[in-house]
């Protein structure tokens, strides 16, 4: 018999999937971040948006236990097109997500040779992200095999970090007796509503999405109706309190004005290492770890999306070039296209004036992305809520349908404010929010309608063959 899945075992799982350290710097920084702010944010954010997202997702998953997760639940409701969508816009959600954390690895890279001040040189990123990225889609095409030795390599991950980085403060603060950076009263947590903080908040959410991943396992959960809301709730809790407390640590090391999104957690730790007379190694240690970590998770994201998006939508959507697969079982043509895309995102965000500022656009373009298929999903639920409120539902969020559709709607709404807020336009001057604007807007846009040109050109394709048939 199968061993079920336990509480905390996908507590476990929760917390693996929504915790990254790099979103307490980018949350905290004073440019393109709330601040001091992003404490309370993190807290609000995960009961608003990641707890009710989660326990749809759980409902869905339990009513349509189907291989396809998003993918099955949007076409249940609007059919194989919007399923098709949802896939699409999933996969290209991870090719802005490819870009941001190629940047990130950079700039990590950068500590782990001891020279950080090349995390400000816009082409050696460029260089070396570019490099970085074709060499780990040739691995990938492979297969799997060498891409799991990073991963074991780099198991220090975020989470060890960050609780250091928690550690490492108290220490400095309480016994080190060490003056903290910032002040918290009420007055300095409460987010100031500008534009930054605006765009800051779809980062946040795009931080606390992916919940939908550990509800395909519902079936799985041992007492299910009962343990999957619990572990929902403690996965809140631990990892609304890593961002929390590591939002203050980084705070209390750095003042806000000081921590900027791309180098701010290893700039923190470094500060905080020199003050408790730890030698440089360790953020060089650290460093090295982190990049390893971001390796293997870079190799093992680059096939499966494409994998994901090509063995659940119809036969016909891409061309047989792109859907062919080697011998690995993976669709390389379609990996080696996927590089090129990359690297005109790479190229195209250069343009803007600083590594933070590309950082930061990319993290923002993969938060729009993100959450476009949330949208998709919130609708489908609240859809099939209305059309079939009698269907056998094993877990249910309530057993009110009223109630079920009003929370689907607050945290539809909040998506969708998520989403206009990551296009407002946050540079400096008016040359640089021309380009930052086309970027986003225009991305998103084109992302969306190219997926339904393929579709469109899909439908030609099946009513030409039927013409040709009945001929």
């Amino acid at each position: 018999m199968k061993k079920k899945i336990g509480l905390w075992e996908l507590v476990f799982m929760n917390v693996s999937a929504l915790y990254g350290i790099r979103w307490i710097a980018k949350s905290t920084a004073g440019s393109f971040g709330l601040g001091l702010g992003a404490i309370p944010a993190w807290v609000i954010f995960s009961f608003v948006f990641f707890v009710p997202s989660a326990l749809i997702s759980a409902e869905l998953a339990a009513t349509y236990p189907r291989d396809g997760g998003l993918y099955e639940w949007v076409k249940e409701a609007y059919g194989e097109k919007w399923g098709f969508m949802v896939s699409w816009l999933n996969w290209t959600a991870k090719i802005f997500w490819y870009s941001s954390f190629l940047t990130f690895f950079t700039v990590n890279i950068s500590f782990a040779i001891g020279k950080p001040e090349l995390a400000n040189n816009k082409m050696f990123v460029l260089i070396l992200s570019l490099i970085t990225f074709w060499l780990l889609s040739f691995i990938s095409v492979k297969g799997m095999s060498f891409g799991k030795i990073f991963t074991n390599i780099g198991a220090l991950g975020s989470t060890i970090p960050s609780i250091l980085l928690i550690l490492m403060a108290f220490i400095s603060i309480v016994i080190f007796k060490k003056t903290p950076a910032s002040t918290y009263t009420v007055s300095t947590l409460l987010p100031k509503i500008n534009i930054d903080s605006l765009v800051a908040i779809s980062s946040i959410m795009f931080a606390l999405s992916g919940a939908e991943t550990t509800a395909n396992f519902i079936t799985e959960v041992e007492d299910a109706k009962n343990v999957f809301p619990k572990a929902i709730m403690l996965a809140a809790l631990i990892v609304g309190g890593l961002y929390v407390l590591g939002s203050i640590a980084i705070t209390s090391i750095l003042p806000t004005s000081k921590i900027t999104a791309s180098r701010g957690v290893l700039e923190a730790l470094a500060t905080v290492a020199s003050t408790l007379g730890i030698g440089s190694w360790f953020i060089h240690l650290i460093a090295v770890a982190i990049s390893f970590s971001i390796i293997g998770a870079i190799i093992l994201y680059i096939a499966s999306p494409i994998k994901m998006l090509f063995g659940s939508v119809p036969k016909g959507i891409f061309p047989e070039h792109f859907t062919k697969l080697n011998k690995y079982n993976i669709p390389s043509n379609a990996v080696i296209l996927q590089a090129i895309i990359v690297s005109i995102i790479l190229l195209g965000t250069n343009l803007l004036p600083s590594v933070d500022a590309i950082y930061n656009v990319l993290l923002t373009m993969t938060a729009l992305t993100q959450l476009f298929p949330y949208v998709l999903l919130f609708a489908s639920y609240i859809k099939l809520k209305k059309e079939k409120p009698n269907e056998y539902r094993p877990y249910q969020i309530t057993t009110d349908n009223k109630k079920s559709i009003t929370i689907a709607n607050m945290v539809l709404f909040i998506t969708i404010l998520g989403i206009i807020f990551s296009a407002s336009p946050v540079m400096k001057t008016l040359k640089e929010n021309i380009i930052y604007e086309i970027e986003m807007i225009g991305g998103g846009l084109v992302v969306i309608f190219t997926g339904l040109l393929l579709w469109k050109n899909y439908e030609k394709s099946i009513l030409k063959n039927k013409t040709t048939y009945k001929k």
